[in-house]
């Protein structure tokens, strides 16, 4: 999109923290940068970029520690912001976008989380405890106070889910007229499990035996949320012609919760079921060697490996009214809806594992086929349709050119 008065492109400015294949926001802003750099300059503003810089796309790179995440968050804070002046001052940037409350005062805000509504319900039912418990909800109430004051002065908030929408517009008021949901991109060519494929050797691999109904649980971290602690409980129900049958793939998790999910599986005597695969760079091999997809979870705005997995065929076992993939699931037809404790996560494996072989395969294809309109593409058209309706002329001509973007240098309102 060119400048009337130029004929120059218009140029963006986007900061995340991660613009990382890695990253579940990090990875929605990659592929939106991607396209939008189509027809803008965009800068990205991030400790990384997984795209060559070029002609449209550049990388101000912001230095970031790994751990703590709370020590994270403050310093690209701190950073990001004094980043951020030095390039509107430079760039003269038509808008501004940041993920969540990273940067307070950008135009467009892209929420893939409500930290408040967090802290007011699931957080409470956290088994975390300890030293872990008051990081987590450090971090929280952090992101809750920054989220706030970044969506007041937004001109846009952008969210995956309807489920979210709702849950912001409930904790927010005056905001409800700012937000458009655009659901997260799944890169459904990509995840599609090729007609090549050595299933049998794969399933060795992780050692799954040959026979079991193998499901498979996909997460960065927070298992406790997550729901593993469910799941492995509700293995340990099962009868025991069912039991043996059963398999369990885990794969993602941090080094402490891992061993903490380790102990919790002997705990319960279902260690030999259950094989951990720890952080992996290409989810796809596990997905595909894997029979469904199980996520009781506590809280999602958006699950997208709940999406990656339904791509890969794997009919989904999903928490009810888990915000966004509530809207994919039909009951019965690509998975079903459990509910949060032992015995219905227990009775949807007992479900599972006496499909026939031709049910399981007609549900298999129901799960790919209705991820089709989440591909990247659908997700682009629409970021740049929102930034397209962004940057039209006003409708009133007396409206001054620069009271059509925010203030992105004045001061912040009280968070409190």
């Amino acid at each position: 999109m060119e400048s009337r008065a130029s004929g120059r492109r218009l140029r963006l400015l986007v900061a995340d923290m991660s613009v990382t294949r890695a990253s579940p926001a990090g990875s929605c802003v990659l592929a939106e940068v991607q396209g939008l750099c189509e027809e803008f300059d965009v800068q990205v503003v991030s400790s990384r970029l997984d795209a060559p810089e070029g002609p449209g796309l550049t990388l101000r790179q912001v230095a970031l520690p790994e751990r703590p995440v709370l020590l994270r968050y403050l310093v690209f804070q701190l950073f990001a912001r004094w980043e951020i002046k030095k390039a509107i001052a430079a760039v003269r940037p038509a808008l501004v976008q940041a993920t969540q409350g990273q940067f307070v005062g950008a135009d467009v805000c892209y929420a893939h989380f409500c930290h408040r509504a967090y802290l007011a319900n699931a957080w409470r039912g956290s088994p975390v405890r300890g030293l872990r418990r008051l990081g987590r909800w450090l971090t929280h109430a952090f992101n809750a106070n920054r989220e706030r004051a970044a969506f007041l002065r937004a001109r846009r908030i952008v969210v995956p889910s309807a489920g979210l929408a709702r849950e912001l517009r409930a904790q927010y008021e005056g905001i409800g007229d700012k937000i458009e949901v655009i659901a997260n991109p799944v890169d459904v060519a990509r995840f599609a499990r090729p007609p090549d494929f050595d299933r049998s050797a794969m399933r060795a691999r992780c050692g799954l035996k040959a026979g079991q109904r193998v499901l498979c649980f996909m997460a960065l971290g927070d298992f406790s949320r997550k729901g593993l602690g469910l799941v492995l409980e509700a293995i340990a129900c099962l009868e025991r012609a069912a039991r043996d049958r059963a398999g369990l793939l885990i794969v993602g998790g941090q080094p402490g919760e891992i061993e903490e999910a380790r102990r919790q599986a002997r705990h319960c005597g279902v260690e030999t079921g259950v094989h951990f695969t720890g952080m992996q760079s290409d989810v796809r091999p596990f997905l595909w060697c894997a029979d469904a997809f199980v996520l009781p979870s506590a809280y999602e705005t958006f699950s997208l490996a709940t999406f990656q997995a339904a791509a890969a065929g794997l009919p989904i076992f999903i928490a009810r009214d888990l915000y966004g993939a509530e809207d994919l699931l039909v009951e019965g037809q690509n998975g079903w809806f459990v509910e949060r404790d032992v015995q219905g996560v227990r009775t949807a494996m007992e479900r599972f594992i006496a499909l026939s072989e031709e049910c399981l395969g007609g549900m298999s294809q129901q799960a790919q086929a209705s991820v089709k309109n989440y591909d990247t593409e659908h997700f682009r058209r629409n970021w740049l349709r929102l930034y397209k309706e962004l940057l039209a002329p006003s409708e009133d001509p007396n409206e001054k050119p620069e009271n059509r973007t925010a203030d992105r240098t004045a001061p912040a309102p009280d968070p409190t």
